[in-house]
């Protein structure tokens, strides 16, 4: 067998095997595109989930500060009807209705005072806050991963298209110069990949499942 005939078995045997690498990291340049678009609606339901978590912090807040005004507002309404007692200022208001209305007073500050358990409670107002505050922050912290993850595979997407370009055009031009960087471009694309599914913490610092 010539050299020439040698020569073009090889050729013919790289290029079969730039034909197969095309094909495979094409497939794969889909699935990364799919899981990149995924990613994409994730991102956004976890958004639109940080915004309801921060308008839900924003109404216990809200709630929170009524009701300490309302705690000032009931605290000296008590400590007016204990002068009010004191003085026995009967001209002014009945004996009977000042214990009363103290008493109602009393009921409504022990109320606020309760502990976080108690509904209406400041405390309990208190803690929804937190709770809704630490759900928008982790909410936020998924949001920084989730879209690590999306960098990730638009990269490797790029990668594999371009190692799938290049293998095309060593195909076509019957080039092995061409070829061996579609191999080592695919190839960069195809190890990221396996790193991102394997070990996501490695490439994005984010123990978010990334398939």
């Amino acid at each position: 067998m010539s050299s020439r005939s040698v020569i073009g078995a090889h050729l013919k045997g790289f290029l079969l095997v730039i034909a197969l690498f095309v094909i495979v990291i094409s497939i794969i340049a889909v699935y990364t595109t799919t899981a990149a678009t995924e990613f994409g609606i994730k991102k956004d339901d976890i958004q639109v989930m940080s915004l309801t978590h921060l308008v839900k912090e924003m109404d216990w807040q809200n709630d929170y500060e009524e009701q300490k005004i309302a705690d000032n507002l009931l605290q000296a309404q008590i400590d007016t009807l204990s002068l009010t007692i004191e003085n026995n200022f009967k001209n002014l208001t009945p004996a009977s209705t000042v214990i009363q209305n103290l008493a109602k007073y009393k009921s409504h500050i022990s109320l606020l005072h309760a502990d976080k358990t108690v509904v209406g409670s400041l405390a309990n107002l208190s803690s929804n806050v937190e709770l809704e505050r630490n759900r928008y922050e982790s909410s936020l912290v998924s949001i920084s991963e989730t879209s690590k993850i999306i960098g990730m595979y638009e990269l490797i997407t790029i990668l594999l298209i371009i190692g799938a370009g290049l293998g095309g055009i060593s195909e076509i031009a019957k080039n092995k110069l061409i070829g061996y960087p579609a191999f080592a471009v695919g190839g960069v694309g195809l190890i990221i990949l396996f790193l991102l599914i394997l070990t996501p913490s490695i490439l994005t610092g984010t123990h978010i499942s990334s398939h």
